[in-house]
């Protein structure tokens, strides 16, 4: 299963993180936000259940985002 562990409001943002969680071994996707009335330009970044940790630790640690 697949958490979010991230939302950006940009692509750019999003792509960022991903690239960084797969240059330190932690797999990732992105995907669009929908809100109700799709008005949303957000972007969530997901990691598996097993690497969320992993991927918050990254992420405070080295201050990504």
């Amino acid at each position: 299963m697949w958490t979010v562990v991230y939302i950006s409001q940009s692509i750019e943002t999003a792509q960022k993180l991903i690239d960084a969680l797969s240059q330190n071994g932690i797999i990732s996707q992105m995907r669009r936000a929908r809100s109700e009335e799709d008005k949303c330009g957000c972007y969530e970044v997901l990691v598996p259940n097993t690497e969320l940790a992993a991927a918050q630790d990254l992420i405070i640690e080295n201050e990504l985002f």
